[in-house]
């Protein structure tokens, strides 16, 4: 199998697919391009029909949009795994990764994922409505379905992969939550794949500056 993904600093949908194969120890060839490039589009080419990130070859099949990708290893590789047990759960947990996939574009307009930033941001009101409605779901199914553990539907489900970059997000510009819906960010964040994800995100970023400041030395 392979899971083509961008820079681990900024892709979060790259994330969602990459987090939940190590979850499930999936073995897999992870191919990085680099995004925002001059030839990123013709890197993808052999890859991705859509010249986005990310996108899985899984023998003959290749499947490309994040929720897409979660669905089909699911159902293919994981022998259905991906999400909770229990019609009532799985459907609550398949809404939610939906919305969070389709809705929230102030989030992702104003708070795009950046692994190394660390800055309090006052959102605006239209912002802070989006950061109402995600602590609510974070709440509301940590009350409901989290008694089996510490995340949304208790074991981990594709339903956090979704969550995990809005963790990032949320830690980085300092959103205010409920004392529920921050001990689930902080549960995303003690995720020992989701801090090696952010470590290499963090370190693109510094080798990144180092380019930078080399070429404006030599210019």
């Amino acid at each position: 199998m392979r899971l083509v993904i961008g820079n681990k600093n900024y892709s979060s949908w790259s994330l969602v697919p990459w987090l939940l194969l190590n979850m499930h120890d999936v073995d897999f060839e992870e191919i990085q391009i680099a995004l925002y490039q001059d030839n990123t589009a013709e890197k993808l080419g052999p890859y991705s029909p859509s010249l986005k990130v990310p996108v899985v070859q899984h023998h003959d099949v290749t499947v490309w949009d994040s929720l897409s990708i979660c669905e089909y290893l699911s159902e293919e590789v994981l022998l259905g795994a991906g999400w909770p047990v229990g019609a009532k759960r799985r459907a609550a947990a398949r809404s939610i990764s939906a919305e969070m996939h389709s809705e929230f574009p102030h989030l992702k307009r104003d708070w795009p994922m950046n692994c190394s930033a660390s800055v309090s941001m006052k959102p605006s009101e239209a912002l802070r409505d989006e950061i109402a409605r995600i602590d609510a779901i974070w709440s509301c199914c940590r009350r409901r379905f989290g008694e089996n553990g510490n995340y949304l539907f208790g074991r981990f489900s594709i339903a956090d992969c979704y969550m995990a970059s809005v963790a990032i997000v949320f830690n980085s510009y300092g959103a205010e939550l409920s004392a529920e819906a921050n001990a689930y960010k902080e549960a995303l964040l003690d995720n020992p794949f989701v801090q090696k994800w952010m470590l290499a995100g963090q370190q693109e970023e510094r080798e990144a500056l180092g380019e930078r400041i080399t070429l404006t030395s030599v210019g």
